[in-house]
């Protein structure tokens, strides 16, 4: 009996482990996936902020970040109608952004890029939170 003891205790710390560590993972799920790929391209542009790598954040802006404004206005088209207008507010607060952050990189502009990069952090925080209001399901 006192040797099940340590493998009872054992199984049932990694149970509460794999618990808690699909806890994060839940919450993403919840967002659709064109945001949660959003959400990644916003880390990885903040890396090349970090860098100061001038060329690469232009080019990652135009590249893999080309069609954000477009997929978010698509995405308007999820939501009910008392949050389309907001939904696109977002879409064209995060273009704006991400034109503002061009052109300071194009300028070699630290700080500026700084604060471009931050305002298109809080623009999806505000789009995570308006998804969350709205409960929508994923849409993977």
């Amino acid at each position: 009996m006192m040797r099940r003891w340590p493998n009872l205790l054992l199984i049932a710390i990694l149970t509460l482990g794999l618990w808690l560590g699909s806890l994060p993972v839940q919450a993403a799920a919840a967002l659709p996936r064109e945001l949660q790929q959003l959400e990644q391209q916003v880390e990885q542009l903040q890396s090349l902020v970090d860098a100061e790598d001038w060329l690469e954040i232009r080019s990652y802006i135009h590249g893999p970040m080309g069609m954000t404004r477009k997929t978010l206005n698509g995405l308007a088209a999820t939501l009910p109608d008392k949050h389309k207008r907001e939904m696109r507010r977002l879409a064209k607060e995060m273009g704006r952004g991400l034109e503002q952050l061009d052109f300071a990189a194009k300028a070699y502009d630290q700080p500026e890029v700084e604060v471009a990069q931050a305002k298109v952090r809080k623009t999806l925080q505000e789009l995570k939170a308006l998804f969350s209001q709205a409960g929508i399901p994923s849409s993977s």
